[in-house]
């Protein structure tokens, strides 16, 4: 696996993600496969304090849904929130939608006062977030992640296989 802008790319097209599985590594490392989610094309209903909502569209992951592996062969830290309590936050800086890379965040500010890493030791932090629909992943680490595409599927899969 090796860090691809291409892919990377791919994985930040997504509408909808899912985090599938979060894994430890052996020394320090962390394991993420993130899925895609596709709505259906058949409508729902729900209720929600007695009001009926209409027109809704449940997202699943299906067999055209794409696969993603995320890997941090080390890490200073990580964090796994749940997105329902995650609002928007004026102070951070960062690009990107499903993949965020950071310049300026508040668990980059907490790893500075709650450890002793430093741009110079182990050397320059980075602060990449994993936005799925459910869980938002954070981790600093001085190295970037390798992402690989696991499932290729849609018009764009010839084009992304992974050799």
């Amino acid at each position: 696996m090796t860090f691809s802008a291409e892919i990377c790319a791919e994985l930040d097209s997504c509408d909808y993600l899912f985090l599938r599985e979060a894994t430890e590594l052996d020394y320090h490392g962390l394991h993420l496969v993130v899925e895609e989610g596709i709505p259906s094309l058949e409508a729902v209903s729900i209720k929600v304090g007695g009001t009926e909502i209409t027109g809704g569209h449940r997202v699943e992951a299906t067999a055209e849904s794409r696969l993603f592996d995320v890997v941090w062969q080390s890490y200073v830290a990580y964090s796994v929130r749940n997105e329902s309590f995650v609002g928007r936050d004026e102070y951070e800086i960062s690009v990107g939608r499903r993949l965020r890379i950071y310049s300026k965040s508040r668990f980059l500010d907490f790893i500075g006062s709650a450890t002793f890493a430093t741009d110079e030791y182990p050397g320059p932090l980075q602060h990449i977030g994993v936005y799925c629909e459910n869980h938002i992943v954070d981790v600093v680490s001085t190295k970037e992640p390798q992402v690989r595409l696991i499932r290729p599927t849609g018009p764009r899969a010839s084009n992304l296989r992974p050799n």
